[in-house]
């Protein structure tokens, strides 16, 4: 065999009695046989280059051998990587308490509003780092947002005038618990296009229970009305759920849907790295089994549906379904070096206008990057990817889908924004096992109907800030 071939990263896995190999560089996933899964399993234990050069013909076959390249040095942008959305908090306080807030009751650490002249600031601040690119975007956050209301509609009109000033574009969105949505607040959102993402738990019985208002009292029966007129209106509006101990997660989907969110995501909660009383107490409750159970299960209903042609179906899981993410990273053998955008394309601004890494870093001060009333931001920690000296996420077959995990959570976990935690990486490791094993299923047809009911659309312009 030639010395200088060398044995790309492969990863074998198996659902249902459907064995199929990852090739992890190229992203693409085929399915294989029992004795193929055995050869894969000699090479990948062996390793030598004997047990290579003897199965050459059928390790080319299948896109496992390349030349060997001398690794490029690693070069420094020529430009800092932009930062283009911030997540202002308009008002550090909360009118629900939820149980596992992250924020310490939506204060995280330090109560208050946002003033004016801070927020005008962010606005010139964001212009300023986003560089050369051609549009910001703002979030608008808390505690509850809305409690300061008048203060985003002020901070609407001035990023308008602004952004026109330097030839940009601006858009908005906002995360809510809903409670304030009445007319004059949905008219607000319709008028300025405002995304909105709404926290909501699904049932009454898990929603009274993990976000009651500061008094005690349920809050489902409240806020279900409101949610509804502004779904009437704006009917792509986000659900997003956060999963506790023993939550069933198809349960709290379904319920989300009936209320009548098209849209709809689910997240584990995270511990609090703030000081948290006793409510906050939250052991043992990152058992991920029943979320595990759901992917399998969606895996094959995302399956029966393609095979069936059921647009409708499939469209629901693509809009509620995290194996969505993974079939398209599939579709477009796309590959991601960093997690998310924090601390690189996003931060978050506190209601005093210190920048954090993230919008759920506000109030520690370890992780603060600096203030919008100074030029300085630092942020270099974590302008480098993970899976390049991560040994956990370096070693994982699934680090080109997961790149390393939410860096609050992780943080929250083991102590470093860097490792991620046992559960998480458990979850998405099966995440893209599944989502390779769909991939493995389609064929040529399979992969055009998707396309033209616009379920996995065409891969996208390659522009990629990792």
């Amino acid at each position: 065999m030639n010395k200088n071939m060398r044995l790309k990263p492969f990863h074998l896995s198996n659902h249902q009695g459907h064995a199929y190999m990852i090739n992890i560089e190229e992203m693409q996933a085929h399915p294989i046989d029992e004795k193929t899964a055995d050869l894969l399993q000699q090479v990948r234990d062996n390793g030598d280059s004997f047990s290579i050069s003897q199965n050459k013909e059928q390790l080319q076959a299948m896109g496992l051998l390349s030349q060997k390249q001398k690794k490029a040095a690693q070069k420094a942008p020529k430009d800092p990587v932009p930062i283009v959305n911030a997540a202002f908090f308009l008002t550090q306080s909360c009118n629900l308490r939820c149980v596992y807030c992250y924020g310490e009751g939506g204060e995280y650490g330090h109560k208050g509003n946002m003033e004016e002249k801070t927020a005008f600031q962010a606005v010139d601040w964001l212009i300023e780092q986003s560089g050369k690119a051609k549009k910001i975007h703002i979030g608008f956050f808390g505690g509850e947002p809305f409690l300061n209301s008048p203060l985003m509609q002020k901070i609407v009109d001035y990023a308008r005038k602004r952004t026109h000033e330097v030839d940009k574009e601006v858009d908005f969105h906002a995360t809510t618990n809903g409670t304030l949505l009445d007319e004059k607040q949905i008219n607000f959102i319709q008028d300025q296009d405002i995304r909105v993402m709404i926290s909501f738990d699904g049932p009454r019985e898990i929603q009274d229970v993990q976000r009651p208002f500061a008094g005690g009292k349920g809050s489902y029966n409240f806020i279900v009305p409101k949610i509804k007129n502004l779904l009437a209106v704006r009917p792509q509006t986000h659900g997003h759920a956060v999963l506790m101990e023993g939550t069933d997660p198809q349960k709290v989907k379904e319920a989300l849907q009936e209320i009548g969110f098209t849209e709809v995501s689910i997240m584990p909660a995270s511990d609090c790295m703030l000081t948290c009383d006793a409510r906050n107490n939250k052991s043992g409750r990152r058992n991920l089994h029943n979320a595990l159970e759901l992917l399998e299960q969606e895996a094959d209903r995302w399956l029966t549906g393609i095979k069936a042609r059921d647009s409708r179906a499939l469209k629901q899981l693509k809009n509620s379904s995290e194996l969505y993410h993974g079939l398209l990273s599939f579709s477009h053998k796309s590959k991601r070096y960093f997690p998310c955008g924090a601390g690189l394309g996003l931060t978050g601004i506190s209601s005093v206008g210190d920048v954090y890494l993230c919008h759920r870093f506000v109030g520690m001060d370890e992780y603060k990057l600096g203030n919008i009333f100074d030029k300085h931001i630092d942020r270099d920690a974590y302008l480098k990817s993970p899976i390049t000296f991560v040994q956990e996420c370096r070693d994982c077959p699934a680090r080109h889908y997961c790149a390393g995990s939410c860096r609050y959570d992780n943080a929250a976990s083991t102590g470093s924004v860097f490792k991620p935690s046992e559960e998480m990486c458990r979850l998405r490791r099966r995440e893209f096992e599944l989502s390779a094993y769909l991939s493995s299923r389609l064929d040529e047809a399979d992969r055009a109907f998707l396309q033209e009911e616009d379920i996995v659309p065409p891969k996208p312009c390659p522009l990629d800030f990792g």
